[in-house]
C-alpha cells in the first residue's frame, strides 16, 4: 500500500508540474495578427507640374538632375513623365519598416528609348546612397549608385559577360521593344565591380509594344519574386542562400546583407539563368524607377501594398460614477492633422503577453508538489506508530 501511495503521489506531482508548464507555453506565446497596408497613387494633372509636390514624394525619395537635362512632370492627361536624368525610389526608413516580408509593388509602365539599358523598374534594391567607390572614369568622384546612374563596368575595362546598365543592387526589368528584359545586379572583381547579368523574354500575349502596361511584382519576402507583365506571370526570380555581405566601397567593409545565389526562370518554371554573385538585398526590398541618358519614362497607377503587423487594441475608457464630477481642467486630446505622414514603426519580435499568467501556475505547481510531500510524510509517520 505504501509503495501505490508513494506512485500515486509521483504520479500527481508530474500531472500537475505538467499543467504548469502547460500553461506557460499557451499564455506565454499569443499569435500576432497582421493587416494589410496600401499606399496607392493616381495622377489627374492636378497635383503640380513636378513629381517633386506630388504626394508620391512623401513615401519616396526623387532623384532629379535638371542640370543634366532631368525632369518629371504631371502632364495634364494625369500620367508622370520622367525624362533623361530622372529617378525615384522608397523612402530607406520606410523600406526597412515594411518591406521586409511579403508585398505587391504595381505600376501602369512605358518607355522609349534606343537603348535598353538607360531605363528599368527596380525591386530589392538596397540604399543607393549607402555605398560608394571611386570612379577613375568620371574624373574619380565617389560614386554611388543611385537608380539614374551608370554602373560604369565595361568604361572601367570589366571583362565579364554582361551589360553596363544603371542602378546597382536588385532586380531590374526593362523593356525592348517585343522583349522584357529581367536582370540581376552582380559582384564581380574587376570593373567598380558592379554590373548586370540576365535574360531577355518574350512579352506575354496583350502586352503593347511601345504603349503603356501594366508591371506587377509579387515579393514573398522570403524566397522569390514573381513577375507579371499586363497582368500574366512573366517570370520568377528565385533568390536565397546564407546573407552575406560583399566588399563595397572603397574600404571594403560594408555591412550590407545580399542573398547572393539567383534563378531566373521562365512562366513555366524553367530555369533561365543561374547567378552564384547576385547582389540582392536580404534585409528589405527596396523599390522604384529609374531613367538616363536619351529615355523617357511615362507612368501612372503606382501602388505598393504590404502586410504590417496589427497595434494592440486601446482598452475603452472606464466611465466615471455618476455622482462624481469629471475635472474641468481635462482637455480633449487634439485630432492628428489630416496631412501627418504616418508613422511606420519597425517590428520589434514577438514578446508574448501571458507573463501576468505564469506565475499562478508555477505557484500551483509548488503548492500541489508540498502538499504530496506532505501527506506522503504524515502517512509514513502514521505507519511507524
Amino acid at each position: 500500500m505504501k509503495k501505490l501511495f508513494k506512485i500515486a503521489a509521483a504520479l500527481l506531482s508530474v500531472l500537475m508540474l505538467a499543467a504548469a508548464l502547460s500553461g506557460i507555453a499557451v499564455f506565454g506565446e499569443a499569435a500576432e495578427e497582421y493587416e494589410e497596408k496600401k499606399e496607392s497613387y493616381t495622377f489627374d494633372g492636378e497635383e503640380g507640374s513636378n513629381l517633386e509636390d506630388t504626394v508620391l514624394a512623401d513615401s519616396f525619395v526623387m532623384g532629379i538632375v535638371r542640370a543634366a537635362g532631368g525632369d518629371a512632370i504631371v502632364r495634364d492627361d494625369g500620367q508622370v513623365l520622367m525624362q533623361s536624368y530622372a529617378s525615384f525610389y522608397l523612402d530607406p526608413d520606410m523600406a526597412y519598416d515594411c518591406l521586409s516580408g511579403a508585398y505587391t509593388f504595381s505600376l501602369d509602365y512605358q518607355n522609349a528609348g534606343d537603348n535598353p539599358a538607360l531605363s528599368g523598374i527596380f525591386v530589392r534594391m538596397i540604399d543607393p546612397e549607402s555605398y560608394a567607390v571611386t570612379n577613375p572614369k568620371n574624373a574619380g568622384v565617389q560614386q554611388s549608385f543611385g537608380l539614374y546612374e551608370w554602373d560604369w563596368y565595361k568604361e572601367n575595362n570589366g571583362k565579364e559577360k554582361g551589360i553596363s546598365s544603371i542602378g546597382g543592387s536588385g532586380i531590374r526589368v526593362y523593356v525592348n521593344g517585343k522583349k522584357i528584359g529581367v536582370t540581376v545586379k552582380t559582384r564581380v572583381e574587376d570593373g567598380l565591380y558592379v554590373y548586370s547579368n540576365g535574360v531577355e523574354i518574350d512579352a506575354p500575349e496583350g502586352f503593347i509594344a511601345g504603349g503603356m502596361n501594366n508591371f506587377r511584382f509579387v515579393d514573398d519576402g522570403k524566397s522569390k519574386v514573381e513577375i507579371y507583365v499586363a497582368g500574366k506571370l512573366l517570370s520568377t526570380v528565385e533568390y536565397g542562400g546564407e546573407p552575406g555581405t560583399w566588399p563595397d566601397g572603397d574600404e571594403g567593409d560594408s555591412e550590407v546583407l545580399y542573398y547572393k545565389h539567383a534563378d531566373i526562370k521562365d512562366a513555366s518554371g524553367n530555369s533561365l539563368m543561374v547567378l552564384e554573385n547576385a547582389r540582392i538585398s536580404a534585409q528589405y526590398s527596396m523599390v522604384g524607377v529609374g531613367n538616363r541618358g536619351g529615355s523617357s519614362t511615362t507612368f501612372d497607377n503606382l501602388e505598393l501594398s504590404w502586410m504590417q503587423k496589427k497595434k494592440a487594441a486601446t482598452p475603452a475608457p472606464t466611465e466615471a460614477p455618476a455622482t462624481e464630477k469629471p475635472a474641468e481642467t481635462q482637455k480633449a486630446t487634439q485630432a492628428p492633422a489630416a496631412t501627418e505622414k504616418p508613422v511606420f514603426t519597425p517590428s520589434t519580435g514577438n514578446k508574448g503577453n501571458g507573463g501576468n499568467y505564469t506565475w499562478v501556475f508555477i505557484v500551483c505547481g509548488v503548492v500541489a508538489l508540498g502538499a504530496v510531500a506532505a501527506i506522503v510524510i504524515s502517512t509514513v509517520k502514521g505507519k511507524k506508530k
